[in-house]
Formats: C-alpha cells, structure tokens, sequence
C-alpha cells in the first residue's frame, strides 16, 4: 500500500486486479527523521469522505507505509508504526454534507500523556512554546513546577542539546530528551542557586497554555479529489 499527502493525503491499494484510491485533506503533522533517514510520524489529522476516512484507517492499523508532501515539508515516506491510535469522528457543515475527521497519533505520542510512562527518556510535543513545553513535561513526569520557570527551562534544555525541532504542519512541534530523574535534578541544582524560585504564597498554580496546535488558521481552500 502506497499513500500521499500534500495537503491531501491519497491512498492507493492494490489487490491482485483492482486498485483503490482514496484522498483527503491533511490538516495537521507532526514527524522525525532518524540518523538512517526513515521518517517516522507521530500525529496525522485528515478531513474527508467516510469510505476514504476508513480506508486511511485501515491503511494504519495495517502499519503501512505512506509518502508526504506539503509547504514545510519535503516529500517522504513515513509510517505511524506499531501501537498507533486512531480517533474518528464527524463535523457538521451547514448545507453540506458531513465532513468525517480521524486523527492518528504514533504509540511514542499516546505514552506523553500525564501518568503514562513515567520512567520514559523523550517526549514528543506539538508546540514549542516554552510554557506549553514545561506544563507537558511537568504533568507527564509529575514534576513541581510553576510558569515562571518556563524561560530557565528551556534555556537548560536547549544548552544541553535536549531540545530539537520536529517536522510540522500546522504546529511547531519538538522532541524533549530526558528523564524524571534527570529533571529533578536540574530543578533542585537551580533552586540552590537562586536562579529559579518558588512563589512566595501557596496556592492553586495557573497555567496560561497557549493552544496553537488547535487553532485555525487562515490558508487558502483547496478542493478534495
């Protein structure tokens, strides 16, 4: 099985004499190229028909291969790989037929969220904002943190070549290497210093989360074959 996306993401299956195509709109990405060069991807949203919308989550479940082309981004050949997940669902349009949505994100993303995989040495996050970023690794590994520490964080991250910038559309996504242990440390090391603090009264923290990734954005209509 053969896909490609570019903008669209199209489907082509061959079984023995027939061939069957399906093609739909990409909405959002996020992907990383290891040292050999073979993409992996780790979230693809796609908006559709209902038999092209089953047929690319088949295309998933069967692990299969699928090429990707869009403004950002070169064309290349990228799997979900095991354990993806799949989401469905349906958007009403007034006066027009319902669009079907799936969203698919790779095994490696399902473990970021709070709770999962606490022991786990890289994160996958779709936004690199730093707040964004510390929140997630924050609620993921259960680590005492507050916004203000969101400019030191990233600061220690990028001087320790933690930090590194993933294929996107749509979003700015980033892969975060470390550990909880490892950020503790960082933590409690930067505490003793004084170059971050606590706040001087207790209480509830507020998390002012940007929500880039989910934001619609302005671009020009392109038609689904």
């Amino acid at each position: 099985m053969h896909t490609s996306i570019s903008g669209s993401w199209s489907n082509t299956k061959r079984m023995k004499d027939t061939t069957t195509q399906a093609r739909l709109r990409l909405d959002r990405f996020i992907g990383e190229i290891d040292e050999k060069g073979t993409a992996k991807a780790h979230l693809i949203s796609v908006l559709g028909g209902d038999s092209d919308v089953g047929a690319i989550w088949a295309a998933i479940n069967e692990q299969n291969s699928f090429m990707l082309q869009g403004p950002t981004i070169s064309s290349l050949t990228a799997t979900l790989g095991e354990a993806a997940q799949c989401f469905r669902g349906s958007i009403s349009i007034a006066g027009r037929k319902s669009v079907r949505h799936l969203v698919a994100i790779s095994g490696e993303l399902a473990k970021t969220r709070p709770g999962l995989d606490t022991q786990g040495k890289c994160t996958v996050l779709c936004d690199d904002d730093p707040v964004f970023l510390l929140y997630r690794l924050a609620q993921r590994f259960g680590l005492p943190a507050v916004p203000e520490w969101a400019g030191w964080f990233t600061e220690e991250l990028n001087r320790r070549n933690a930090l590194e910038p993933l294929l996107g559309l749509g979003c700015s996504p980033v892969l975060v290497r470390g550990t909880k242990k490892m950020f503790l440390k960082w933590i409690g090391k930067a505490l003793r210093e004084g170059r971050i603090g606590f706040p001087e009264r207790n209480g509830p923290v507020g998390w002012n989360i940007p929500n880039n990734v989910f934001r619609v954005r302005e671009v020009e209509e392109e038609s689904v074959h």
